[in-house]
């Protein structure tokens, strides 16, 4: 875990401090490594945080356990520096023996005349180790780790803050669940990053930190939670039998955390599962990734656009959608003069043209037997197939 310094009231404007490593910072109005503006009686140099070392608390201990904080708290003020522990009574801190005290998670520290209040608290740093053989064979990252006060498992739970893997790693169940629980899924060399910081306003930022992960021998970029929030709202995915997919009921769970409605292709009905228009014009069936060669569609979702399974999975990942992985629907394309018909993909029979003897007009030649030829048009304003001589079409006559 790290240390916070928080301003117990944030509409003061104060920042947050987070302290990584051990060291005394100084805290006053001026050239202090916390700065407070709020409270005329705090002084240029008001009171030192002395931390003597990083505690690193196992993630299931209780935060009311009374370990000690190696962190200690001194007075160099006039008018004062105050802790108000569990709400009770405030403790002058220069009262203390060399005018300084140990300080405990959830204390809240006064500065000056009382306008300037800050919580004390430890930040937890709970890092999930994706390959945990690689990280056994890495000391210096494990002494990196421990110099931050952070704690590491190598089992996957909802406590994690954060996911450490290697670049091209696979990516598994494991990583799809801190994905949809919204933890950051990092690279190891952020943790080195972090170590080099003494006090900050921030957790440094993961954002350069991003790894890629291997699906299927594909490479896929993993993008930062806050890029993935509701990204693929608009869209109505809809699913087999969560059994037919390679990670099961967590495809759901991985489209609804990226703003996706999820319906089941039993039973459905545009018209009965109460969509409005746009989102319909969105609904896209999923293909399973292992069936995509021999999967059948269902007639009453023939006319629907479908995306394969692994494709998808990529793109919630990273958090950009690739218009093109969904395809869209075939349709039929028939003749009045013939009992062939064509099949093509909705956008190539949209951007499909023939040669064109009026403007209102699709026209392509019909052979006929020798000395007679006609010519078949679509025309759109009667929404209809015209067959008729081209002497006729020339000269305008119907």
């Amino acid at each position: 875990m790290v240390w916070g310094l928080f301003p117990a009231d944030p509409q003061l404007g104060e920042d947050k401090y987070y302290i990584f490593r051990k060291g005394t910072y100084k805290v006053g109005r001026k050239g202090c490594d916390v700065i407070i503006n709020k409270d005329k009686g705090v002084s240029r140099i008001h009171a030192e945080i002395v931390v003597d070392a990083m505690v690193s608390l196992d993630h299931l201990q209780n935060k009311s356990s009374n370990v000690s904080s190696k962190v200690r708290i001194r007075d160099c003020s006039k008018y004062g520096t105050f802790i108000n522990k569990n709400l009770g009574s405030k403790e002058k801190v220069h009262e203390f023996p060399n005018r300084e005290t140990t300080l405990k998670d959830s204390d809240l520290i006064s500065f000056g005349t009382g306008n300037a209040t800050y919580k004390f608290c430890f930040v937890p740093l709970v890092f999930f180790v994706h390959c945990p053989t690689l990280f056994q064979e890495n000391q210096l990252l494990q002494d990196k780790i421990s110099s931050i006060g952070a704690c590491i498992t190598h089992n996957w739970s909802l406590e994690c803050t954060h996911v450490l893997v290697d670049q091209s790693m696979a990516l598994t169940e494991n990583v799809i669940d801190a994905v949809v629980a919204k933890k950051p899924v990092i690279l190891y060399n952020w943790i080195e990053f972090v170590a080099e910081k003494n006090i900050c306003t921030e957790i440094p930022s993961c954002s350069s930190y991003a790894p890629s992960l291997m699906l299927e021998g594909v490479s896929v970029k993993v993008g930062e939670p806050e890029s993935r929030d509701n990204f693929l709202r608009g869209y109505t995915f809809l699913l087999e039998s969560t059994q037919k997919y390679k990670f099961k009921d967590r495809l759901q769970l991985l489209l609804e955390v990226v703003g996706a409605k999820v319906l089941s292709v039993e039973g459905f009905s545009s018209s009965s599962q109460g969509l409005g228009d746009e989102e319909s014009n969105h609904v896209v069936h999923v293909i399973p990734a292992g069936l995509a060669d021999k999967f059948k569609v269902s007639h009453n979702l023939s006319s629907l656009s479908t995306v394969n399974e692994m494709k998808l999975i990529c793109a919630a990942f990273s958090g950009q959608l690739d218009p093109s992985i969904i395809i869209s629907p075939s349709v039929l394309v028939s003749s009045s003069c013939s009992t062939d018909e064509t099949v093509v993909a909705e956008s190539d029979a949209e951007t499909e043209t023939a040669t064109s003897v009026h403007t209102s007009a699709d026209v392509h030649i019909i052979e006929a037997p020798k000395h007679e030829s006609k010519i078949e048009f679509y025309h759109r304003s009667c929404c209809c197939w015209i067959r008729d001589w081209p002497h006729r079409l020339l000269h305008g006559q119907k």
